[in-house]
């Protein structure tokens, strides 16, 4: 199977909201009409949308990613089939995602130096009908060169612990150990870690 992997920027904008409103949770999961912000999302954001009419609820994650996507702050890879987003990598530099940040998460950042320019891997959301076809680990794969062409120390993703299923939406270990990333134990769970330069 041959796809290609673009980096995500305004362009993609319209085929990325195809993508999640029709194939990224075509298997009905519950995490349909996430539009992946959760790392931008704040309790302000949630706060302005319970005050919303329900019928205006539904579009408020679509839209925020849309006008994300526009601005250049939501970020990452895709994959591209038969010139439609297959697969999506919420990737960015570490800094830029509040909930990764020295105050809300330290650990995360165990045995890195202040200066360090890390680049976060943060969800991979693959189309349910082309799984398993190496998407996900051909993105990570991608993150890495994109990191190392970019003057990257790090690139790290955070792995689910134990049994691997499809809500971890970071992706198994195992897809990390394959491209050389070292594991690393942080309190409540692990991150993988690769050093690029």
């Amino acid at each position: 199977m041959e796809f290609n992997i673009r980096k995500l920027d305004k362009n993609f904008a319209d085929e990325y909201i195809d993508f999640f409103d029709n194939r990224a949770f075509s298997d009905e999961s519950a995490e349909k009409g996430c539009y992946c912000v959760w790392h931008h999302w704040t309790d302000k954001h949630e706060y302005e949308r319970s005050l919303m009419p329900d019928n205006e609820k539904q579009y408020c994650k679509r839209n925020y990613a849309k006008k994300l996507i526009q601005n250049g702050i939501l970020n990452g890879f895709v994959a591209l089939y038969n010139n439609q987003i297959t697969g999506f990598c919420n990737s960015d530099i570490k800094d830029n995602y509040f909930r990764l940040d020295r105050e809300n998460f330290p650990d995360s950042w165990k045995d890195t130096n202040v200066n360090d320019k890390i680049l976060s891997i943060v969800c991979f959301i693959i189309d349910p009908g082309m799984r398993k076809n190496g998407i996900a680990k051909a993105l990570l794969n991608y993150a890495c060169q994109y990191a190392k062409e970019h003057g990257y120390d790090y690139v790290e993703g955070y792995p689910s612990q134990g049994k691997f299923n499809i809500k971890n939406c970071c992706g198994p270990v195992s897809m990390y150990t394959s491209l050389g990333f070292e594991i690393i134990d942080i309190t409540g769970g692990v991150i993988a870690r690769k050093k690029v330069k």
